[in-house]
């Protein structure tokens, strides 16, 4: 019987992809009354049957787009709000923090505290816009072309003032972070600006949600040894854990317990 349902829900998750060109896993959680945990291994199944192709947060048809940053924005918020909260935790009074675009890296930028006595440098309007309201907090937005999808602004004239920054704490957001290839992002130049980034960084940190692990990306941002601290969830993989442990030069990882209510 519950095979049964599982094919009926698989099945009906296939045909709302075809018609509606995406899903999101928390919405498909909502309506078939099940765990986000359920949907993401039904979508991952039904990706390795060349189905669909999942990404971040849902999946999208094959041949479709990753959704945007304000289809993903409210996806899964207590558990980027969780890693959020970690994160801050590695931020030094006085620091000048350069922060990708992302929305784990906004729920980052909404956990600094209101007395952060710090400079953030961001892509991201959405970000600058968060950190608006802190009073001790200089706030600096790079130029460039404004790419809605994406939530950041890149291109050239984003690369040109990456170049010129050196700061203490780079943080990137990422599609994928696999042990033996490092951190991966779903676009070019989103890949070669978040690179970019990390090269400026004194310290680099990233953070990841549990389906972003092993989770091939198409294009290469840089390997973990390029990176110092990856934030991750407390109940990801044991096996996914140990094998970004034993990677070469593998990074210090912080693991964010999850606030259940």
């Amino acid at each position: 019987m519950h095979m049964q349902l599982a094919e009926e829900r698989r099945q009906q998750i296939i045909d709302t992809v075809q018609h509606q060109g995406k899903v999101l896993a928390a919405e498909l959680a909502q309506r078939f009354q099940t765990s986000e945990d359920t949907i993401r291994r039904d979508l991952r199944d039904l990706d390795a049957a060349g189905l669909l192709r999942r990404v971040h947060g849902g999946a999208v048809r094959r041949g479709g787009a990753e959704p945007s940053f304000g289809q993903r924005q409210d996806a899964d918020a207590a558990r980027k709000a969780m890693l959020g909260r970690a994160m801050a935790d590695s931020v030094r009074p006085g620091d000048t923090v350069l922060i990708d675009a992302g929305t784990t890296n906004l729920a980052f930028a909404g956990a600094l505290p209101d007395s952060l006595a710090a400079t953030v440098i961001t892509n991201s309007p959405q970000i600058a816009l968060a950190l608006g309201e802190l009073r001790q907090t200089r706030i600096v937005l790079l130029g460039g072309q404004y790419d809605a999808h994406a939530g950041a602004v890149l291109g050239a004239q984003t690369m040109a003032e990456i170049a010129r920054l050196r700061v203490d704490l780079a943080v990137v957001g990422v599609c994928s972070i696999e042990a033996a290839r490092g951190l991966g992002a779903g676009d070019a130049g989103e890949a070669a600006i978040k690179a970019a980034m990390l090269a400026a960084g004194n310290r680099r940190m990233a953070a990841a949600l549990n389906e972003r692990l092993e989770a091939p990306a198409p294009f290469l941002i840089a390997p973990l040894a390029d990176v110092d601290q990856l934030v991750l969830e407390a109940d990801c993989a044991p096996d996914v854990l140990a094998r970004l442990r034993e990677a070469a030069q593998a990074p210090e990882i912080k693991l964010a317990a999850r606030v259940r209510a």
